[in-house]
């Protein structure tokens, strides 16, 4: 298999992580995890385990984020090993009036692994990034490449 092909099955790990989230079925989001995957919420919240994954998104998307429509896109994957690799993905949920509290954008960091051919999701760290003053030139440059790839435009 090439990296191509390996970067497709990566991306469509987050793909059933988002169609299983916009039809809202928990379980269906943890499809792609592995079995003793470890996952932490934006909330920093942490969650070992596929079927706990499962649960804890039933839970939210019965109630805190129900009816809710979530994107994804992946920015990057960068293979550590041929049966590694991290990705980083930003997530959008689609503003609600109703839910005022949503956040504009979220990004993970995940860890992929191949085991006996298929790839799964064996760590899962989401975050809302939050304001801060620019630290300096390589902060604003880094910070300013990172809009521009989630399309803010700068005036």
């Amino acid at each position: 298999m090439t990296h191509i092909q390996d970067e497709e099955q990566i991306r469509g790990l987050v793909a059933t992580f988002i169609n299983g989230w916009n039809s809202g079925d928990g379980k269906a989001c943890a499809r792609p995890f592995a079995d003793n995957a470890d996952f932490t919420a934006v909330t920093g919240q942490r969650v070992e385990g596929r079927e706990l994954i499962g649960k804890a998104h039933d839970e939210i998307l019965s109630t805190v984020f129900r009816g809710t429509r979530n994107s994804a896109v992946v920015n990057d994957i960068h293979f550590l090993r041929p049966d590694v690799a991290s990705a980083d993905v930003t997530f959008r949920i689609a503003p609600m009036p109703d839910k005022p509290w949503l956040p504009a954008y979220s990004t993970a960091g995940l860890i992929a692994t191949k085991e006996h051919g298929r790839w799964e999701i064996a760590v899962f760290r989401n975050m809302v990034p939050f304001a801060r003053p620019v630290g300096g030139p390589l902060d604003r440059e880094l910070l300013n490449k990172r809009e521009e790839a989630l399309g803010y435009v700068h005036v």
